[in-house]
């Protein structure tokens, strides 16, 4: 099977928190129906099957894995034919008042002070997602140049820009997954 990504996202305007996880929803389906592999039948994804359970890993049983993440005013989802896949956007500049001190180690600053704390901080949470941890678990995630590890597994970034240059992280378990990149 080739190894592929897609991320589509939407930039919404004027939405709520509520309006944007229901677009989020959407976007995982159309990365679910782009992905399909053969052999699956030729309907689109079925709505009901995707599970969100609560402090968990969103997913499609028997489909590819994928990853939502809303910063308004994007909501963006990236899937991967096989392999783990994590995906931060951020378009709030507060995340760039954010410290790592408590969440990072030495090595992370120093990387922060030469690619921006905004990088360092959407590698870890991409990284986080993508070995399905909560929040609660980000100190563990240890970013390095090109990557992250978290339990135990190497993650490998791929960075992208969205509508009007903003920045998205994706994580992945397999090296070198190219990204389609489609606005819906």
């Amino acid at each position: 099977m080739k190894l592929r990504g897609i991320l589509y996202y939407s930039v919404l305007t004027g939405h709520t928190a509520h309006e944007a996880s229901r677009a989020g929803h959407r976007l995982a389906l159309a990365c679910i129906d782009a992905l399909r592999v053969a052999g699956e039948s030729a309907g689109p994804a079925d709505p009901g099957r995707l599970q969100f359970p609560p402090r968990g890993k969103p997913h499609y049983p028997g489909g590819p894995q994928f990853s939502i993440s809303h910063s308004m005013p994007l909501v963006a989802c990236a899937a991967v034919s096989h392999g783990d896949v994590g995906l931060d956007v951020e378009c709030d500049d507060a995340v760039l008042r954010l410290t790592l001190a408590t969440i990072s180690d030495d090595a992370e600053r120093a990387l922060a002070r030469g690619i921006g704390v905004r990088r360092v901080w959407m590698a870890k949470e991409a990284a986080l997602k993508a070995g399905g941890g909560t929040i609660e678990h980000i100190g563990a995630v240890r970013v390095f140049a090109g990557g992250a590890t978290f339990r135990g597994r190497r993650y490998h970034e791929s960075r992208l820009a969205l509508a009007d240059d903003r920045p998205a992280c994706v994580m992945t378990s397999e090296p070198g997954v190219p990204f389609e990149v489609h606005r819906l």
